[in-house]
């Protein structure tokens, strides 16, 4: 671990860690009221994705989302899955994924055929417990954001 600014910051994944500190000894912990099941996702990269200059779209974003809940629920989703449940058509929403998948912001759970499951970023959103998801994450590079490429801009 290395301290920056007041920050503790995971020297393998580049994560930046929270210090948690006990209520009183004793005391029950709480529960969210959420309802249903929850998860833990990272302000910092999620507030960059929603980003006019981020490169990504709202359709993109209805993507991730979706392949990131169902990444708690089974693991990941096809595109197909993500395109029927969302109302876009099959070939935007592959087209979108592997966008996604270019920059780490999604990864490939698993292949069969040609049919690709993807899964959302432990750097971005999870359900884990702190040290499973510092270990899954310190397998994985950072993702990126497809509208802050640097390199030769393209041509339209």
């Amino acid at each position: 671990m290395l301290r920056r600014h007041g920050q503790l910051v995971n020297t393998t994944t580049g994560e930046v860690q929270e210090l948690w500190e006990a209520e009183k000894e004793g005391s029950p912990r709480r529960n969210y009221s959420l309802g249903g099941r929850y998860g833990q996702f990272s302000l910092e990269r999620v507030s960059a994705m929603l980003r006019h200059d981020s490169g990504i779209t709202g359709d993109a974003f209805r993507v991730f989302w979706y392949c990131a809940i169902e990444t708690y629920n089974e693991g990941g989703a096809t595109a197909a899955k993500a395109a029927k449940h969302l109302g876009l058509t099959p070939q935007a929403t592959r087209r979108i994924a592997k966008q996604l998948a270019e920059n780490r912001i999604f990864l490939v759970a698993d292949v069969v055929g040609r049919t690709i499951k993807y899964k959302a970023s432990p750097h971005i959103v999870t359900s884990l417990t702190g040290v499973e998801q510092a270990e899954e994450a310190a397998a994985y590079h950072l993702p990126t954001l497809p509208g802050r490429r640097t390199g030769a801009k393209r041509r339209a």
